[in-house]
């Protein structure tokens, strides 16, 4: 199993101590909640600091906002401007996976839902045909899985899958056991994080109210490798939520 973790930029060097002691690498976040998303690569200092630790196999891509299908052409090109942001900083880092999040309005089907699918994938495509990554659409505001269906039946390429985040999936209005049954083999990459089911609180893995049990379980059931980041915030609820897993066995760790 390939854990990864979130490591800010500021404590950087304990985060590299524990990616080490863990056999963990980082998915790399830091770029999108800095001021000047397009001056991260310019910004030699902090990119050196993650080129230096070696462990930055993926990005999170640009999401506030963000929806490179948006049916207005201003906010539609300003989007897919920072999605190609995010793979030059993932290019620049030597990253191999990219993450964004879906960006569908959840409460809209039939024809814009279409249009948003089509939109997304030709897009989604053209990044994955010009950069070296392989791309993962993350479940963000979707209260079920059929926008992520949708996409992923439009999508012809085996370079970019759906990255399911579990947070997410809890506060949604669809059990976790339908996620994994509609999307699981278009599944390349999950998100941990744990919450009281209303908001996407981030807590530590044990500390909100998902079921943990079941969710290993079905990860258990898709019978691959694939990378899991922990989005727990700092350090001590990173290490808190390594500590969960170990005790109870979870995605592969021993305790």
């Amino acid at each position: 199993m390939s854990i990864q973790l979130q490591p800010e930029s500021a404590d950087l060097e304990q985060w590299v101590i524990l990616a080490q002691q863990e056999a963990a690498s980082f998915e790399v976040m830091d770029p999108f909640f800095l001021s000047g998303i397009g001056d991260f690569v310019k910004h030699e200092t902090i990119a050196e600091q993650f080129r230096k630790s070696g462990m930055a196999k993926s990005v999170h891509g640009a999401f506030i906002d963000v929806n490179p299908a948006s049916g207005d052409p201003a906010f539609r090109e300003l989007s897919r401007h920072r999605c190609r942001e995010s793979c030059e900083i993932a290019a620049a880092l030597g990253a191999g996976n990219l993450v964004f999040h879906s960006s569908a309005f959840p409460f809209l089907r039939g024809a814009y839902l279409e249009n948003w699918a089509a939109g997304c994938a030709s897009f989604y495509e053209e990044l994955a045909e010009q950069y070296p990554v392989r791309v993962y659409i993350e479940n963000a505001q979707d209260v079920d899985p059929t926008p992520l269906r949708c996409l992923m039946e439009r999508i012809q390429s085996d370079k970019i899958r759906v990255c399911l985040d579990i947070g997410h999936v809890h506060y949604s209005r669809t059990p976790v056991s339908r996620w994994f049954e509609e999307l699981g083999d278009w599944i390349g990459y999950l998100h941990l994080s744990d919450n009281l089911g209303e908001f996407d609180d981030h807590l530590p893995l044990g500390q909100g109210s998902i079921h943990w049990e079941l969710v290993n379980s079905l990860w258990k059931s898709l019978g691959r490798d694939i990378p899991i980041t922990l989005e727990t915030g700092n350090l001590d609820s990173t290490k808190e939520s390594l500590r969960f897993l170990r005790q109870h066995q979870y995605f592969g760790l021993e305790g």
